[in-house]
């Protein structure tokens, strides 16, 4: 089967992985990993398998040394079950998790009784959030959440809506959009290497020191701190660093952040949730401040293309007369069944990010 895949898929690509490509080059880290990819939102039938498997295949350099095991297009799965695995060179594969994860949730999506995107939606959704925290920056990071070739659109709307900037190079040249550039860091699979290379304490420091070192020093240095579910830990680590303009907090729905007590009934509306939660960007925010590191800013991202998770951060900025974040990172701003990648494996040894642990595979058959 052939699609009509673009000659370079590097302009469709959230721009963190083109860069933790970069650094693993220049670091000379290329072990053999085994990814996993999922759909949370389940009891339905896939789709969009062929075409991923298009993707790997055309712009992997080296499609010999990749295996792929997955269902097949039209199969059933419940939410959560592993779909695909791939397992190849980290260099060969990292940098397109977002074209072939994008047409998983697309078509997915649409075949099973989903609605095509809607741009005034995603327009009046966007406009929602960059209203509640103006004048902080609302950056649209949702490109594996849709196909490649509507992403364009999909960022110009957002862009319509307020959005400062976003993740890929072609929503970055959309017609009268300021953005000159995607925008993004350090992916969780970059730490993932350095998990492997250096230990599970140092996989925050670490990948953010070499993104310090390889990476054009104008670009501002953002660490993602949840890796290893240790994000007061690990915050405090990274904000030594000299001139650190950032920590990006993504802790996955999976875990609670550290420091926060699970509670079967939370009094503090909600505060002690899982993922990114109000409790734990307060101990956070606070514990940099109290160490003198109040210079350092705060960037949120997951679920917080829903306006409500929004509407409770800022409540409790309010409440507690205390600024909690300085901007947001933002996917959800339309209703997708939305793919999932983990490497969960790293040259054969159980390598992944806390909380997401391998999954069992046992229905895939092997495609390559």
């Amino acid at each position: 089967m052939k699609f009509n895949l673009p000659k370079d898929h590097r302009p469709y690509i959230d721009k963190y992985f083109l860069r933790a490509k970069t650094i693993l080059e220049k670091d000379d880290l290329n072990p053999i990993v085994k990814a996993q990819v999922f759909i949370r939102k389940g009891d339905c039938e896939v789709y969009g398998l062929n075409e991923a498997i298009a993707i790997l295949n055309k712009y992997n350099p080296n499609p010999k040394n990749m295996t792929i095991c997955s269902l097949q297009e039209g199969d059933s799965f419940i939410g959560g079950e592993v779909l695909m695995t791939i397992k190849a060179p980290i260099q060969d594969i990292i940098d397109l998790e977002t074209m072939y994860l994008g047409v998983l949730s697309a078509e997915t999506t649409l075949q099973n009784g989903g609605e095509d995107i809607h741009l005034g939606s995603i327009i009046c959704n966007m406009a929602k959030i960059t209203r509640l925290v103006s004048p902080r920056p609302v950056s649209y990071f949702g490109a594996r959440h849709w196909r490649w070739d509507r992403d364009k659109e999909i960022s110009k709307a957002c862009w319509t809506g307020n959005a400062k900037n976003c993740s890929t190079d072609i929503g970055a040249k959309c017609y009268d959009n300021p953005f000159k550039r995607g925008i993004g860091t350090i992916p969780h699979a970059l730490e993932t290497i350095y998990h492997w290379e250096s230990g599970i304490e140092n996989a925050v420091l670490f990948a953010t020191e070499a993104f310090y070192e390889h990476i054009d020093s104008k670009i501002p240095r953002i660490a993602l701190v949840d890796y290893v579910n240790r994000e007061i830990t690990d915050s405090l680590k990274v904000a030594k660093l000299h001139n650190l303009y950032g920590i990006r907090i993504d802790t996955c729905g999976e875990n609670y952040m550290q420091g926060m007590i699970p509670r079967q009934y939370d009094e503090m509306h909600g505060w002690n949730e899982k993922g990114v939660s109000v409790s734990g960007v307060y101990a956070i925010r606070k514990l940099l401040n109290d160490e003198g590191y109040d210079k350092v800013k705060i960037i949120l991202s997951s679920g917080f293309g829903n306006p409500f998770k929004v509407e409770k951060f800022i409540e409790a900025e309010e409440l507690l007369k205390m600024k909690l974040f300085d901007g947001l990172g933002v996917g959800g701003v339309y209703e997708s069944r939305m793919a999932t990648m983990d490497i969960i494996e790293v040259e054969g040894k159980e390598i992944h990010k806390v909380g997401r642990l391998p999954k069992d595979a046992s229905r895939l058959r092997k495609i390559l």
